[in-house]
Order: structure tokens, then C-alpha cells, then sequence
């Protein structure tokens, strides 16, 4: 526990690094409320198994998820209808889709995630 300025005790936040490649880079900041995923770079066949598996692991650590997918350049069609059920779950908002994401979710009339 840390004091701040005003003498309040805050917990800094905890970052977790749940996965990283070449391509794709998965973290999980522990805040207080929903914990923060952050995705980086492209999710594609050559890692889209472990960036679910990174997220299915943020679940364990937090089951209420602000997921980030701002950052995210190119994600293949199954790797967003994994991100699209994750996003159904309860406790989990995904935020910042990218302008590319959205344009495939509205060609091929899928639910929107943000």
C-alpha cells in the first residue's frame, strides 16, 4: 500500500504480461473495478490460439475486463468472433475498436463490440 499526497493509501496498479510473440503483445493491469487487457499488434492463424488463451486467463485474474483493442492493426475472422464472445460475457467491455475492425464487423453483420 502506497500513501498519496493527500494521504490516502491507494494499490498501484499490477501490469501482468499474459502473452507476447513477434506479432501480438496481451497484458492485464489489476486495477480496482474492472481490470485493464490491453491487445498490441495483429492477431492472425499464428497466434490467434494463444491471444485466447491469454484472454481467457485475464478472466481467472479479473472477471470484470475493460478489453483494449485500439492498438490492434489486423485480427483474422476467428480471432474476432473470439473477441466477440468474449465481449458477450458479463463483466466485459471492449473499448477502443479500431476503424478496420469495425468496417469487417459491419461487412459481415456481426454484432458490434464498443
Amino acid at each position: 500500500m502506497v500513501m498519496s499526497g493527500a494521504g490516502h493509501a491507494y494499490v498501484p496498479a499490477a501490469e501482468h504480461l499474459l502473452y507476447i510473440d513477434s506479432l501480438l503483445r496481451v497484458t492485464c493491469t489489476v486495477m480496482p473495478g474492472p481490470s485493464l487487457v490491453r491487445l498490441e499488434g495483429d492477431i492472425d492463424v499464428t497466434n490467434r490460439a494463444e491471444a485466447v488463451s491469454a484472454l481467457q486467463r485475464a478472466r481467472r485474474i479479473d472477471a470484470d475486463l475493460i478489453v483494449d483493442v485500439g492498438r490492434v492493426g489486423f485480427i483474422d475472422l476467428a480471432g474476432l468472433r473470439s473477441l466477440l464472445g468474449l465481449a458477450a460475457c458479463d463483466g466485459v467491455v471492449v473499448r477502443n475498436t479500431p476503424r478496420q475492425m469495425r468496417r469487417l464487423i459491419d461487412v459481415l453483420g456481426l454484432p458490434p463490440l464498443d
